[in-house]
């Protein structure tokens, strides 16, 4: 089949944009750039188009690093062609481009672009053509990457900043691609390491800071990690630090591993002496030290309780934690929840005594007992209704989650255009999201396989393990015992207590404040 005949029967495409990562600095112009050119080129050849846009590196070598492509292929049915601007757009990984050729021969869909049309599933030159193109691509690509990176490691033993966003306090400056302070910034910087001196630690630190209205280099409320990244960043005390890192798959995924660190001395302004810093980290690590031996006490000291890595705050969604009370020897507490809020307040959730929640999550299980019991009856009946009705609640709360994260990919890819994060972090973070969509779009294709094919035995087999599970931990006399067993049958136990103000003021000795009504949400697997 001739070019001209192909391009006549196409109507529709999918537009595929890809930027490269590491040009994010000229990003937004270069994808415009090219969403316009391919545009016009639809236009004038009066297409329709889907168009799917991504910035990342094209020497991905995984397809699930790649969402745009992969949901373009996922529905590629519905297009006529694949339009790019060339073809090292689609990838510079050799693998993708295999898997894109692939789905091109399988689905017959020719790839467009405004010098050709690819016919990869009639016309053997096409293919060679292809081919030949993505294996000199995928060599730029790490010709490429080498020679920048020995660059920057040059650069760096030099002093320079090359590599990742510059600290809170500083400035870049473009022509000498030195560090200078800057003030308006660096006087936070001076006051964390003043309050640390003091004695302080990042917790109290982060609260001082929110409280007294100071704000982040990106503009938000300041979070533990934040405070305690300041802390040991050793460029306050005028010292470069320059990680020279190896990318190696661990273990199904992706890391960076350090290979050599250089390390420059006095090479820009310090905001905080070297004697300072060296002094606040010292106390720092010395703190972290003693800490360590207390949380690492073993079990058989600190204790294992039934419902050990179980309670989620219902408030920001963080794990609690449960402690033995060793002031009164009444057993164990359920500590307040001090997670930072998005509003840069510590969440409002208050601890408990663990007997209490124990006590109302030991009759809520009962209930769901007896529940699924009284199912067994109905599906004996082989009434599926309230089956359905169950994984249609499950459905709902997926799509829901998928809905929270598809904004915050929307927001990396701004953070990665603004250069708020290093290229290490936009992955890490990336990889993150990725995962977690993959997984839910996973359990949201199992449910609706459960809806359109619901098996009465296969229900009843679940429903009587987990019956039998409740039974077997009433049967268990140690608690290790206990929480191993509800462990396999539940995820998560969601807790909420919320004390008003005006009850805060109060004694802790006050009953109504004592005695304030908890609420527990239990989520089955």
């Amino acid at each position: 089949m001739n070019t001209t005949m192909i391009s006549k029967g196409i109507k529709h495409v999918a537009m595929y944009l890809r930027i490269s990562q590491e040009k994010k600095s000229e990003g937004i112009e270069t994808l415009t750039n090219h969403r316009n050119l391919l545009s016009d080129y639809a236009k004038n050849n009066g297409y329709t188009y889907e168009a799917f846009e991504e910035v990342l590196s094209g020497g991905a070598s995984e397809i699930e690093k790649r969402p745009q492509l992969q949901k373009l292929l996922g529905s590629i049915e519905k297009y006529d062609a694949i339009l790019v601007v060339e073809l090292s757009r689609l990838s510079r990984n050799g693998l993708i481009s295999e898997t894109v050729l692939q789905y091109c021969k399988d689905y017959d869909k020719p790839i467009v672009t405004p010098e050709k049309v690819f016919d990869l599933a009639n016309n053997d030159n096409d293919v060679l053509t292809f081919r030949f193109g993505s294996l000199i691509a995928s060599q730029e690509h790490s010709l490429i990457g080498k020679r920048s990176k020995n660059n920057k490691i040059q650069m760096a033993k030099q002093g320079l900043h090359v590599s990742g966003s510059v600290p809170m306090g500083y400035r870049r400056n473009p022509k000498t691609k030195r560090l200078e302070i800057y003030e308006p910034e660096a006087k936070t910087i001076k006051y964390i390491f003043k309050l640390h001196a003091k004695g302080l630690g990042a917790f109290r630190i982060r609260d001082i800071l929110n409280e007294e209205g100071y704000k982040s280099a990106t503009g938000k409320h300041f979070s533990l990690p934040s405070v305690r990244r300041i802390i040991k960043n050793e460029t306050y005390k005028g010292t470069l630090i320059f990680n020279d890192r190896k990318r190696i798959k661990k273990n199904g995924k992706f890391t960076h591993e350090i290979v050599d660190t250089i390390r420059v001395e006095n090479v820009h302004p310090s905001i905080v002496s070297p004697e300072e810093w060296d002094a606040v980290n010292k106390d720092r690590k010395e703190r972290a030290e003693k800490s360590a031996i207390t949380r690492e006490k073993p079990a058989i000291k600190s204790g294992v309780t039934m419902l050990k890595d179980l309670v989620f705050c219902s408030v920001c969604g963080s794990k609690m934690f449960i402690r033995k009370d060793n002031k009164s020897g009444t057993g164990y507490t359920l500590k307040k929840c001090e997670y930072l809020l998005d509003n840069g307040e510590k969440c409002c959730n208050a601890g408990i005594k663990l007997n209490f929640i124990e006590k109302g999550f030991i009759e809520k299980v009962q209930n769901y007992k007896t529940e699924l019991e009284s199912l067994l009856v109905k599906l004996d009946a082989e009434d599926t209704t309230q089956i359905k009705e169950g994984h249609h609640q499950r459905l709902l709360q997926i799509e829901k989650r998928i809905k929270e994260i598809e904004p915050q990919q929307k927001e990396l890819l701004n953070l990665a255009l603004a250069g708020i994060y290093t290229h290490d972090e936009i992955r890490e973070k990336k990889q993150e999201l990725t995962d977690l969509l993959t997984s839910l779009n996973n359990q949201r294709e199992t449910v609706l396989k459960q809806i359109s094919s619901v098996s009465i035995e296969d229900e009843k087999s679940k429903i009587q393990d987990i019956i039998k599970t409740i039974d077997k931990i009433e049967q268990i006399e140690d608690v290790e015992g206990i929480n191993a067993e509800l462990k396999t049958i539940i995820k998560k136990v969601h807790y909420e207590r919320v004390i008003p103000e005006e009850l805060l003021k109060k004694s802790t000795q006050n009953p109504e404040r004592k005695y304030y009504p908890f609420l527990i949400r239990i989520e089955y697997y």
